[in-house]
């Protein structure tokens, strides 16, 4: 039986150490570990450079498990069951820490996340999930799900997105963004189970005429079929539908902390699935150099969150995860001159099933509704449009120093669906220092009728009684935004 090896080195001895097992323990030609070793080199190359790591071998992984009995066990060429896994940490640790008790709360506070190494070689980098300051930049905020798992035997968490490379024959890019969302979610959300790449599979095999392994990726079609078949209420937007509106819709979707497929494509036969996660931190300069979208009654310059020209986060299965790019340029981190040109030509957004209103439409309400009170003249302002956890905003209202006790009762005791839509109102001074001056709440579930919940509009609060909107006067300052989506 072989011992369970842990070692803990820098991370510049990373690579030194994880060959001298490939080369103890595998059996492999020295081709396949220089290949296997320059990917995993260009992913931590991205890497904090003061970094250490526990190296553990060899490693039961669940997902490369399932992969390996469905697929890998029953090939000619041997195939090892085990992998390595290495832990991430952002200072010094020893071994004899892992045993004391005083060292535990230093361990937590220090621990990055992990990284499995399959033996799918050279596509070695399997199930991942990371803190975002184990690498270098570090300027920007994503959905995260917390992660228990387990280093020399003691517990620790990690909050991050799931990232996996594909293997190229059991799971596709396709697969991996499946996967992730589905990871995402199953940690996060008990209506959700995470799946294995296998079970997946399976989903997809009823909706599929041919054999779906070896891999040779899914469509559109396929991917919205398999969220669909694990409890998602799926909507797809493509950008020929959608024009001009089409990105801004991305951006309402990644602002309200919900995960999704995008769907790149250029005309030298590129196609990739990736999921975009997040964004990097809005700046004074790019609030300033936010152009104006519309003016409305009143004379009211209406300038959009969603037009901002920032940086989006990618998890993208060729690359490590948290790429940061302009949604305009999804591949510019590829050096390969072949990914040039290429665009997000569809997205696939996994929402839960109740919620009926889209993004599109639920912005449109809420210029209705601010339109048609009037209590806005001669401004400019800045909204921001995105869905959240009626619990979620109830428990930011509450505990929101800056909000007017009055306001915040009010909202308290307003009956909200599981879901509801927030159009945040400010304007340019106030939106860089997380400040507020209103807001619009609407109904998630009420596609047909304008599902207006209720309103902080320029000292008044507005209930919607059966279409009916009754005022009470209320002294507002400007109050803290909603933050609890994005980490």
């Amino acid at each position: 039986m072989i011992s369970i090896y842990n070692n803990i080195v820098k991370i510049e001895n990373l690579i030194i150490e994880v060959q001298k097992i490939y080369e103890k323990r595998y059996d492999l030609k020295q081709f396949e570990i220089k290949n296997s070793l320059s990917i995993l080199k260009r992913t931590i190359d991205e890497f904090n450079e003061d970094i250490y790591v526990n190296v553990e071998h060899p490693y039961v992984d669940k997902t490369y498990r399932d992969s390996y009995y469905k697929y890998f066990a029953s090939k000619r060429d041997t195939f090892s069951r085990d992998t390595i896994r290495l832990s991430f940490f952002n200072e010094q640790v020893e071994d004899k820490d892992f045993r004391e008790l005083k060292k535990l709360e230093n361990l937590e506070d220090s621990y990055l996340g992990f990284m499995v190494l399959r033996p799918t070689f050279p596509q070695i980098i399997g199930r991942t999930v990371l803190r975002k300051d184990c690498l270098k930049r570090t300027d920007y905020i994503t959905s995260g799900v917390v992660y228990n798992t387990t280093v020399n035997s003691i517990k620790l968490k990690v909050i991050g997105f799931p990232h996996s490379s594909q293997d190229s024959e059991t799971i596709s890019c396709a697969e991996t963004t499946v996967w992730g969302l589905l990871e995402y979610f199953g940690f996060k959300y008990p209506e959700y189970k995470p799946m294995l790449p296998s079970k997946i599979n399976d989903v997809l095999g009823k909706y599929s005429t041919e054999r779906l392994i070896p891999s040779n990726g899914l469509t559109a079609g396929q991917i919205a079929y398999a969220l669909k078949e694990f409890g998602f209420g799926v909507k797809i937007y493509s950008r020929k539908s959608y024009g001009n509106e089409f990105e801004k819709i991305i951006r309402v979707y990644v602002e309200s902390g919900i995960p999704i497929v995008g769907l790149i494509q250029n005309t030298n036969g590129i196609g990739h699935a990736l999921n975009i996660i997040g964004r990097a931190n809005i700046t004074k300069d790019s609030i300033n150099h936010l152009s104006m979208a519309k003016t409305i009654d009143n004379n009211v310059n209406v300038y959009e969150f969603e037009e901002l020209d920032i940086d989006y986060c990618f998890v993208d299965d060729n690359y490590p995860p948290y790429q940061l790019t302009k949604l305009k340029d999804p591949a510019s981190y590829y050096t390969n001159p072949k990914w040039k040109g290429c665009e997000i030509t569809n997205i696939i957004v996994p929402l839960y099933p109740k919620i009926y209103l889209e993004a599109g439409e639920a912005k449109k309400i809420a210029f209705t509704v601010i339109e048609q009170l009037k209590l806005i003249k001669d401004k400019d302002i800045v909204v921001k449009t995105f869905l959240a956890s009626s619990r979620s905003f109830k428990n930011a209202i509450a505990l929101n120093e800056k909000l007017n006790e009055d306001a915040k009762e009010l909202l308290l005791a307003t009956s909200m669906p599981k879901f509801i839509w927030i159009m945040e109102i400010s304007d340019k001074d106030l939106i860089i220092n997380n400040l507020i001056s209103g807001m619009v709440i609407m109904d998630a579930t009420e596609p047909k009728r304008l599902g207006i919940i209720a309103a902080l509009i320029e000292n008044t609060y507005i209930a919607n009684d059966m279409a009916i909107f009754n005022k009470i006067s209320i002294p507002l300052q400007p109050f803290t935004a909603y933050n609890n989506n994005l980490n």
